[in-house]
């Protein structure tokens, strides 16, 4: 008679019971505004950062132009969906290549409906044919890819392929939006790149610099700690669980498309969630208000950092006192 590991049993049938938890609280966005909770599944990406809910709604990039203490509301509220005067919305070949990204390593469907690559006519948009044919595709809703970027997307799919450790992080639900009503009244969106069904999260980032101090730089100067700490509160909200482990997946577009997956310590996670909870409030205050201000260090002193002070205290050819 063959041994059982009963371990492993119980482990495949946690794994399994968490699996059909989680898909209860799955539901396909039916194209009418969002009204209560839930993990929101076939919700386009432009609706996502649109009027998709009920009452005014802010996700993850919005909160990390507000947050304190670097953030400005105004700048924020001048690409707002919620302003009838915002600027005009331009599409970016970086924003683009990482997006193509994303569907082809996540496996999400529909490349071709959502993406189409430069003709050979025109090799950059210098000129206006080319110009006008690119507004025209962002008019139908497609997503224009220069001709190099596929090699780019090929070159990074097939470098990760075989790292099992990267691959398997982006194993579960690709891109379904987690959508609650936060205790301020306004709806608040977050959109992982998958959801697990255990409770490590991870997310996909193409990056010039792949290196440990380019991927130090890059968390704190896009606020990527930020990010997860708002998947991991929607999660718990929505999903009732704790996300325990936090990770991004840093890759490099350029050949030979080296790559670095770096887990975020959890102290970076509670003063993500900190930030995320200071914009909010002042989301909620400035929508209530209707003034949006400006940098928060406005009108305060500048003043000389402990750093910058030890500098000129070390230098041996500055004086101690002034002449």
């Amino acid at each position: 008679m063959t041994d059982l590991d009963t371990d492993a049993m119980q482990s495949i049938g946690a794994l399994g019971a968490k699996m059909v938890r989680r898909q209860s609280f799955v539901r396909i966005w039916d194209g009418k505004p969002i009204d209560k909770p839930g993990v929101i599944s076939g919700l386009p990406i432009d609706a996502y950062h649109s009027d998709c809910c009920s009452g005014p709604s802010i996700s993850s990039s919005g909160l990390r132009e507000i947050a304190p203490p670097d953030g400005c509301p105004l700048k924020y509220w001048d690409n707002s969906y919620l302003n009838p005067d915002r600027a005009p919305l331009v599409q970016k070949d970086h924003f683009t290549l990482g997006q193509a990204v994303h569907t082809l390593l996540l496996g999400e469907d529909g490349f071709r409906e959502k993406f189409v690559v430069l003709p050979e006519e025109f090799p950059d948009y210098k000129t206006k044919a080319a110009r006008d044919w690119r507004d025209e595709q962002i008019k139908q809703g497609k997503m224009v890819l220069r001709r190099d970027a596929i090699e780019q997307i090929e070159g990074m799919a097939n470098r990760v392929a075989n790292d099992r450790t990267f691959v398997d992080h982006l194993r579960g639900d690709i891109e379904r939006s987690i959508i609650y009503q936060d205790r301020t009244g306004v709806w608040v969106k977050a959109r992982p790149d998958s959801i697990p069904a255990d409770t490590v999260i991870a997310d996909l980032k193409t990056t010039a610099d792949a290196s440990e101090r380019g991927c130090l730089n890059a968390i704190k100067k896009f606020g990527y700690y930020m990010q997860m700490a708002l998947i991991s509160t929607a999660i718990h909200e929505v999903m009732g669980y704790q996300v325990t482990d936090h990770v991004l997946l840093f890759i490099e577009p350029k050949r030979p498309h080296a790559y670095n997956i770096k887990p975020l310590d959890n102290q970076y996670i509670w003063y993500g969630k900190r930030q995320n909870r200071a914009a909010l409030n002042i989301f909620a205050e400035c929508l209530q208000s209707g003034f949006w201000p400006t940098y928060y260090g406005s009108g305060l002193s500048a003043a000389p950092s402990d750093f910058f002070e030890k500098q000129i205290d070390n230098e041996p050819s500055i004086p101690a006192e002034a002449a």
